[in-house]
């Protein structure tokens, strides 16, 4: 019998462990229970004698102490009682004893045991022993608590972690404990509102400590728009990201590290070029003429003017394309909120309709000068490139090509039944000797491409100081770009300081200053240009040296377009910026509820773009070299007022009400020079006016001023902090629309209802720790078509007087006085929750978002000086909804346990025509839907490769052996109308919808794990559901790329359709008379869906016990960082995030770095 098993409750029991007894619960059995004892007792005065009695025998091995307790139960009778727990501390015994008495065999069974025993009426109690402990030697311990802003704490509990030792501090916050010497070397500070501490003492006898406020999930503060709120009463559509959960370390730039962070937002990074920009879409947005998504950094609408100049020669026809968020380090940035739905951008209005980017940068923080130091190398080897021919695969191919076409030409099977004897032989452009003998030629990609290697350094210092709050930081970047000749090196700086000047007046100013280089590398398409490196370097002939004997530069000879790959790296082309982000701000608490603030901004930007082409470069030897000198400036001045009103009525009643006017001017002007013909190189653009060319360039350019005006308000009211209205309103009018479509109107409303406040979720469902219903309505708007309402004239067209050209005014823009806002209009219903004592918590966002007057160009009549105009046309519809989920799947509760946290984000959306402009009926294919999607793939079915040998498909007289088939699905009767019916022939009425240029789904995930001082994360990101024409239709095309101009192709060239290898994966090289079908069809189309690991961090932080001697030193964390290791998806081509496929590839980068706190 064990006794354990039956209800119980806790007694005294002997050697201070307990003694279980049923509950009873009936007064008579009370009463007999006493007498019951009274009768125990007298018999247990005779239980020694009785036990003495009793014999045992048992010859055990290795026996647990449960199972010998049952032995000594049958032998004895008597039984034993005691907790289950308890025999899990016992060791097993090896026993042997033969008519033993029960006391002889206890003695062996609890003999060095953590046990003791007691016998009671034939019931042997057993209890845990007593510890008896000798008094520890104590170390004495005093220190101070002070808050983030260094005012001292009393009150704090400071407990001896495992203890119960512990203390307060005194009004001054400072405190004084005594640790034992074999306690755990920590202390634990606790106090209601902060967040719980724990310092390891390290032997050190004065431990300060700063303890930080206690945010919970709905407390954090979520920044909204002039203003912020806590994440509690947020109704609108909003995503936050702390820096914190980025590796900003590694990350040369913000928006780069933003990619599959937070739902609705794609960050896609669309060239590898060093500072190349990333284009950041804020769920989807279905418009021509869509502006991006706006930029405000502390409060400033940042100038979206501050581009890149382009340049005048040929190969550098227009400028990289670079981030606009290049001047901000992004270790400078503390939070980034999205303003995702119309609700929620509504404050903002006309520029808002691509959703807003609210960027919040560090401030002081502290009573004590807080210096840090970060600085991380980093290795860069490009993730993945064309595998083209090499010298003895380029000979052979191109014989066999040559071969192929032979063979069509004369009509040779498969391509007819001509005698090969009666024709004249085959001649190949390299005999088997050649093939055999000839040298391998360097891979023309290798010569152009290298190991990239960047660095970073980044330093700030942070605290308060006679109520000035202050950060100061400085930053250096030196990035080697992986294509030679692409360097790009950042440097800047930032100061941001408040001062209370009285319990009301506070001011502050902040200021942003950055300059960089870039050294340009000419990539071809991806810029615009007529051929660069990357082409020329893919289709340079694999048979000829990159230079000859003498250091010139061979040129293709089939082919004398086309420059030599290495001669791009003999081009002088860089360009430097610089740009200046100061503002300033007066704040004045009227009363304590009414609060003023005035801010003013100042936002300049220059950059200058050089570029030589000498001679030793194809088209610079042409024009004898070509220099040019191309800049721009931009400047932005922006003035806000806002007067902000909190006021709480009653108990249950709370309102934040915004009003302000808003005043920004905008101004942008560049100047180019262009010459030729120099005497030298040497001269370089240094002397532009020694060239000689017949009409040097010289050209200014000036955008008309742009002038915003607006007057905003947003009120917020709060019931019994449960319910939630949200109210904004935005008038702005802008300066390029005619007087009459001058201003626009949008307003915004949304609601919470906080359902977890309510007792019958409260009450009821504990496991439900928050739950929140949102929902809204607004509008924003769209003006991002230039000054399009106005006549402009351009003096870029020459006329001939007789013999001699003199400059010409021509109209180059047609007004449009009707022209008026793009206007959006969402309707978001959304959900969030935290259940499980938080650990899980998450969102869920559907919206359904019309675009109305989208803004598009208008083509005109063909005899008209200018061939299109701005106008209103179209409506679309863009319908989705986003997922956030964040899981704490283990947490410890011991300092420096095993931790692993994920958060996942989905996003989906589809978008689609609602109405077409009448001009775009007329022009619409009849196979296109005028309500079908938006950026829609059309295109043909593809039906195999024909073999030949057979007829060839009665819908395709004439296709070649080895050509793609493609369905006859439709046709046209006399009308032109579809008829739903094959026609017997190709032609556009067979085009169907094949997908969507665009993912349908996107999503991220990241895994943070810790474990004592290491720490671990992986982030993932992809695309579901796009598709992309494949990057090899290129090295399939014609004849004419391989046979006639000798360019070199992509390796799997081997695998096409030949007379000798009929079963191949792709079709024929040579020009098949449905080519064009075939190349705009589904056989070319892919599947871009991919899975990238876009980041790998590892990081150990140093104890304290390491670095407690240093005077200086307070933190140290060691980190690597691998970018990029790699993707997973069906694509063939490069990379299915890059738009082009001769565009600057991207790498895969490995960073090892520190950061050190002082």
């Amino acid at each position: 019998m064990q006794l354990h098993a039956f209800p119980e409750k806790n007694f005294p029991g002997a050697g201070g462990g307990y003694v279980q007894v049923p509950l009873f619960r009936n007064r008579l059995t009370k009463l007999l229970l006493m007498k019951l004892a009274a009768l125990l007792l007298i018999i247990g005065l005779e239980l020694p004698a009785i036990a003495s009695s009793q014999t045992i025998t048992i010859h055990e091995r290795n026996i647990p102490l449960e199972k010998l307790f049952s032995k000594i139960e049958k032998q004895t009778g008597y039984s034993f009682w005691y907790n289950v727990k308890l025999l899990k501390q016992a060791r097993k015994l090896d026993i042997q004893v033969s008519n033993a008495s029960l006391q002889d065999v206890l003695a062996l069974c609890f003999k060095d045991q953590p046990l003791v025993y007691n016998i009671v009426d034939k019931v042997v109690v057993v209890n845990q022993k007593e510890v008896v402990a000798t008094a520890p030697v104590r170390i004495g311990v005093t220190g101070r608590v002070t808050d983030e802003s260094g005012l001292p704490l009393p009150g704090v509990t400071v407990q001896v972690k495992g203890t119960r030792l512990g203390t307060s501090t005194d009004a001054n916050g400072k405190y004084t404990i005594q640790v034992p010497e074999n306690a755990a070397q920590a202390l634990v500070f606790s106090f209601i509102g902060k967040e719980t501490k724990e310092v390891a003492i390290d032997g050190n006898t004065t431990v300060d400590v700063v303890l930080k406020e206690l945010v919970t999930q709905q407390q954090e503060i979520v920044v909204i728009g002039y203003g912020s709120v806590k994440k509690k009463t947020v109704t609108g559509a909003i995503s936050s990201v702390k820096t914190a959960e980025l590796n900003t370390a590694a990350s040369t730039n913000i928006v780069q590290a933003l990619a599959g962070r937070a739902s609705g937002i794609s960050a896609i990074q669309s060239s590898g070029q060093p500072g190349a920009g990333v284009s950041l879409q804020i769920r989807s947005n279905p418009s021509f003429a869509s502006p991006g998504a706006l930029y405000v950094v502390d409060g400033v609408i940042i100038n979206d003017n501050a581009g890149e100049p382009s340049s005048s020669t040929r190969y550098g026809s227009s400028g990289v394309d670079r981030s606009p968020l290049n001047f901000i380090n992004p270790n400078d940035i503390e939070s980034i909120d999205f303003l995702k739905d119309a609700s929620a951008t509504a404050i903002y209005g006309a520029r808002a309709g691509a959703g807003v980017v609210l960027i919040t940068t560090k401030q002081g923080k502290g009573d004590k000068p807080k210096l840090e130091y970060d600085v991380n190398h980093s290795f860069q080897d490009i993730f993945k490139f064309y595998d083209i021919l090499n010298t003895k695969e380029y000979m052979e191919q191109r014989n066999k090509i040559g071969y192929e076409k032979w063979m069509f030409d004369n009509k040779i099977a498969p391509y007819g039944n001509t005698d090969p004897a009666t024709v004249t032989p085959f001649k190949p452009k390299y005999t088997q000797t050649q093939i055999d003998t000839t040298r391998m030629q360097p891979n023309a990609v290798d010569a152009i491409t290298r190991k990239g290697f960047t660095q970073q350094h980044n330093i700030s210092l942070s605290g308060m100081a006679n109520k000035t709050r202050y950060y100061v930081s400085g930053n250096y970047l030196n990035q080697q770009g992986v294509l030679e000749h692409s360097n790009f090196t950042r440097y800047g700086g930032r100061i941001s300081l408040d001062q209370a000047i009285s319990p009301f007046v506070k001011v502050g100013v902040n200021v942003i200053a950055s300059g960089s280089k870039a050294d340009n590398a000419n990539v071809g398409t991806q810029q615009n240009e007529y051929s660069g490196m990357v082409l020329s370097a893919f289709y340079y002939p694999a048979t000829m040296p990159l230079k000859d004997a003498q250091g010139n530069y061979p040129i293709n000879p089939d082919y004398q377009n086309s420059p030599n790959p290495l001669s791009f790296l003999d081009i002088t082309d860089y360009t430097k910026s610089s740009r200046l982000l100061t503002s300033g701000y007066a704040e004045w608490n009227v009363i304590p509820s009414l609060k003023l603030k005035y801010n003013y901004s100042y936002d300049q930007s220059a950059s200058k773009r050089y570029a030589y082409l000498p001679k030793s470069f194809l088209y610079g030897a042409r024009s004898g070299g070509q220099a040019s000198i191309n800049e721009s400036n931009s400047v932005s001045k922006l003035s806000e007022i806002t007067a902000n009103y909190t006021k709480q009525f009653g108990d249950i009643h709370s309102i934040q009400a915004l009003v302000g006017h808003s005043y920004q001017v905008s101004d942008w002007d560049g100047l180019g020079l262009y010459n030729d013909r120099f005497p030298t190189d040497n001269f370089l653009f240094y002397n532009i006016g020694y060239g000689t060319a017949p009409r040097p360039g010289v050209s200014s350019y000036q955008n008309p001023t742009r002038i915003w005006k607006s007057y905003f308000g947003r009120v917020i009211y709060e019931l019994a902090d449960k319910y939630i209205l949200t109210a904004s309103l935005r008038r702005d009018g802008a300066s390029n629309f005619a007087a009459n479509k001058k201003w626009g109107t949008f307003p915004g409303v949304s609601a919470a209802w906080i359902i977890s406040e309510e007792n019958f979720i409260k009450n009821h469902i504990p496991a439900i720790n928050f739950l929140k219903l949102r929902a809204g309505y607004g509008t924003t708007g769209n003006s991002n078509i230039g000054g399009s309402a106005f006549s402009y004239y351009t003096s870029n067209s020459p006329y001939v007087f007789g013999n001699t050209s003199l400059p010409g005014v021509t109209l180059d823009q047609l007004s449009n006085e009707n022209l008026s806002w793009e206007t959006q209009r969402d309707i978001n219903v959304g959900l969030d929750f935290q259940v499980l004592q938080n650990r899980i918590s998450g969102s869920f966002d559907y919206f359904n978002r019309t675009i109305v007057d989208l803004l598009t160009k208008v083509p005109l009549l063909t005899d008209f000086p200018v061939s299109q105009v701005a106008s209103n046309a179209g409506k679309t519809r863009s319908r989705g909804w986003d997922v956030n989920l964040n899981t704490k799947n283990i947490v410890s509760n011991k300092a420096g346990g095993f931790n692993w946290s994920t958060t996942i984000n989905v996003s989906h959306y589809f978008n689609s025509w609602v109405t077409r402009s009448p001009n775009a009926l007329q022009t619409l294919p009849k196979y296109e839907a005028p309500d079908g999607p938006f950026n829609a793939i059309y295109g043909y079915v593809s039906d195999g490769i024909f073999q030949g040998g057979k007829a060839a498909p009665a819908h395709m007289p004439g296709i070649l052996p080895g050509g793609i088939m493609v369905k006859d699905l439709n046709g046209y009767d006399t009308n032109g109308n579809l008829t739903g019916k094959p026609d017997g022939r190709i032609s556009s009425a067979d085009r169907i919808l094949l997908g969507i240029n665009g993912p349908r789904y996107s999503f991220g995930f990241n895994n943070t794990f810790s474990y004592r001082n290491f720490d671990l994360g992986i982030f993932m990101y992809g695309y579901i559901q796009k598709k992309y024409n494949s990057d090899l239709a290129s090295s399939f095309s014609t004849y004419a790329q391989l046979g006639q101009f000798g360019w070199n192709v992509l390796s799997v060239v081997k695998e096409r359709w030949s007379y000798d290898n009929t079963t191949a994966k792709y079709p024929t090289g040579l020009n098949d008379p449905y080519g064009s079908y075939a190349s705009d069809s589904d056989y070319w189309l892919e599947n871009g869906s991919f899975l990238r690991c876009r980041d790998i961090t590892l990081g150990y932080t140093v104890g304290h016990g390491l670095i407690s001697k240093q005077s200086v030193l307070t933190g140290l964390r060691l980190y690597a960082n691998v970018q990029n290791p790699f993707i997973i998806t069906k694509y063939r081509g490069i990379d299915p995030e890059l738009q082009n496929y001769l565009a600057y590839p991207m790498s895969r980068s490995f960073t090892i770095g520190l950061n050190a706190k002082f």
